[in-house]
């Protein structure tokens, strides 16, 4: 008689509670709010839209800050975000790979504009300078003019054929030209080149710190870092000395170049000092050792960007 009270009991209390949910892809029951089995997150995505909206904006105030943090500990804290990835501290930064595309494209994007637009006060005194050579000299005619001449640059192309020689000289007359269209390609071509540069610089601290049992994943993730770090900075500094020229021009005071002047100091003096802290604080070893080291990795370094910049250079007036 009891026992049935109480199967009784436990079966008005099954029809009462609540019924388990599932996943709504593969009907695994659910024990949170995504689906261990297949991951899928357990949301209503056909609702109101004014929860769709108020969802939206806070999933973009949850990535900014997070990209915020990562970007203040990328510019101010050497080799942090290097050893919380390693710790496997992922969720509160953007991911290695992904802070190098999104600031290397920002990066050459804009620099590429700065170079590539002259800046409006050297227009302007071109201009007056050739004005005063109009008026003060004759016309020159155009066998006067100083002209580049192809056998003047003594290039040694003998491993070549004739047909390919024939093609190169071509190409080189019309980049000389046109330097503008070969400046284009090269930049065009330099965040390519840098991403293929990364992994053999990679390579080269691995062999470096052979001994240091880091994966080669570990030595690739402070190269991104590092060089996001680079590429950052540098268009920060000219950013900045685009802002402070065009306010002096403006408002005529000296102080504001004066104030960049200090600050472009400070900067290239934590460049070098944020990548020899980098590489003290992620793979700990004695200031001594650490010293010569960093300078093994920028001889290292210093030859890959000669080679690097070398084949970019061939190809970019080969493919200009």
């Amino acid at each position: 008689m009891e026992l049935s009270r109480t199967s009784d009991s436990a079966a008005a209390a099954a029809e009462s509670s609540p019924p388990q949910p599932h996943c709504k892809n593969c009907e695994t029951p659910l024990q949170g709010e995504f689906c261990h089995s297949c991951g899928q997150h357990d949301r209503l995505y056909l609702r109101n839209i004014f929860a769709v909206v108020g969802d939206l904006f806070g999933e973009i105030g949850h990535y900014d800050s997070r990209f915020y943090r990562t970007i203040a500990g990328l510019l101010f804290r050497p080799a942090f975000l290097s050893l919380e990835f390693v710790r496997g501290r992922h969720a509160a930064y953007v991911p290695p790979l992904r802070l190098y595309f999104l600031v290397s494209l920002i990066a050459f994007l804009i620099l590429g504009s700065l170079i590539d637009t002259p800046d409006q006060q050297l227009i302007e005194t071109q201009a007056k300078a050739e004005q005063v050579t109009t008026d003060s000299e004759p016309a020159s005619t155009p066998a006067e003019k100083d002209t580049v001449d192809i056998d003047q640059l003594n290039l040694n192309l003998s491993f070549l054929n004739a047909e390919d020689q024939a093609f190169v000289q071509a190409k080189l007359e019309y980049l000389l030209d046109n330097p503008r269209v070969l400046r284009q390609r090269l930049l065009s071509l330099a965040p390519q080149m840098m991403l293929v540069m990364l992994p053999f610089f990679a390579l080269y601290l691995k062999l470096l710190y052979l001994f240091r049992k880091r994966y080669y994943l570990e030595h690739l993730t402070v190269c991104l870092h590092t060089h996001a770090f680079i590429l950052l900075s540098i268009t920060l500094i000219f950013l900045v000395e685009l802002a402070s020229s065009q306010l002096s021009r403006l408002t005529g005071w000296s102080i504001i170049n004066e104030t960049y002047a200090w600050l472009e100091q400070i900067a290239f003096i934590w460049i070098p000092a944020y990548l020899l802290f980098t590489q003290k604080l992620f793979y700990q070893q004695s200031w001594p050792l650490t010293l010569w080291k960093f300078l093994l990795t920028m001889i290292g370094y210093l030859v890959l960007l000669a080679i690097a910049f070398i084949a970019l250079l061939i190809i970019g007036v080969l493919t200009a």
